[in-house]
């Protein structure tokens, strides 16, 4: 990002890359990208122009559902029947117009769509055009969950022009300190203490475990306590505390709430469980249905 504000401020251009961003739902990869483009807003911009937008990508990610996401960003309306060709010239277009030279596709394994493989080939060359633009090639950040790697290997010249960056699993084995500081730190934050149950050597496993090892989620129910904390006028921020907010997100009962009950890692904390196996068949098989007499 630096490296290209300076060809800007040179009159330089060359060819744009891209960084993916990779990691599993409530890693914290979105949350982290925003933050990262707030800061780079400069103050001297002039008016009208912007320096980065930020879409989500729309789901079936067609190449014209993409150009209009995009040209919305840019505000500019967008006819329905415009085809895709001239959608694609008018992104070029506004991109330059706009001196925007950074785009942000979320939840980028959508990219992949479910169309046909003739689309898919037409979203991976529009996002390659957007790199490509003469005098003002753009750069991409693209986050989304693993199936988005996937699609950057499908196209070899796609794939030379980004760099990866993964959100691993936070883990009992290698971040309860790190976890147990930024609990600490957030509740110093809050001018609030922490309780006594706090200090147990279970506590940051129980709640990495609740947070699906996933470094967004562990941070949204330390936030989520603390506030439940403040909120109920306690002196000290505890393990309770920890527990309502957890049963209240995810609508979880006290036996399987893992602040709550011994044998906390046999609790799933995943996703939504697949829905139940039918029912077996009665003996014999199944009933014929009768036919119209």
């Amino acid at each position: 990002m630096d490296k290209r504000q300076a060809e800007l401020s040179l009159g330089l251009s060359s060819e744009g890359r891209g960084i993916a961003v990779i990691g599993e739902s409530g890693s914290g990869k979105t949350t982290t990208v925003q933050r990262i483009l707030r800061r780079m807003d400069l103050p001297h911009t002039e008016s009208g122009e912007l320096r980065w937008i930020s879409i989500r990508v729309p789901t079936p990610a067609t190449q014209k559902d993409l150009a209009r996401g995009i040209l919305q960003a840019l505000s500019f309306p967008i006819l329905r029947d415009t085809t895709a060709s001239r959608m694609w010239e008018l992104v070029h277009h506004h991109l330059r117009l706009r001196k925007c030279w950074l785009i942000h596709l979320d939840e980028g394994q959508e990219l992949g769509g479910r169309g046909s493989e003739t689309e898919k080939a037409a979203v991976i060359n529009a996002l390659k055009s957007l790199m490509q633009i003469p005098d003002w090639p753009v750069n991409l950040i693209v986050s989304g969950t693993l199936e988005l790697n996937d699609l950057l290997m499908q196209d070899p010249q796609l794939s030379r022009r980004f760099f990866v960056v993964r959100f691993l699993p936070v883990t009992e084995f290698d971040a309860c300190d790190e976890v147990r500081g930024l609990t600490a730190g957030y509740a110093g934050l809050a001018d609030l203490p922490l309780a006594p149950d706090l200090a147990d050597v279970e506590f940051v496993p129980r709640l990495i475990h609740a947070g699906r090892e996933q470094f967004g989620i562990v941070v949204e129910l330390i936030i989520g306590a603390i506030t439940r904390a403040l909120g109920d006028g306690k002196a000290a921020v505890g393990l309770k505390d920890f527990a309502r907010f957890y049963a209240e997100r995810s609508g979880d009962v006290s036996a399987r709430n893992p602040f709550l009950v011994p044998d906390f890692r046999s609790i799933p904390t995943g996703r939504a469980p697949l829905d139940p196996e039918p029912p077996t068949p009665p003996k014999g098989g199944r009933r014929k249905p009768r036919g119209r007499r």
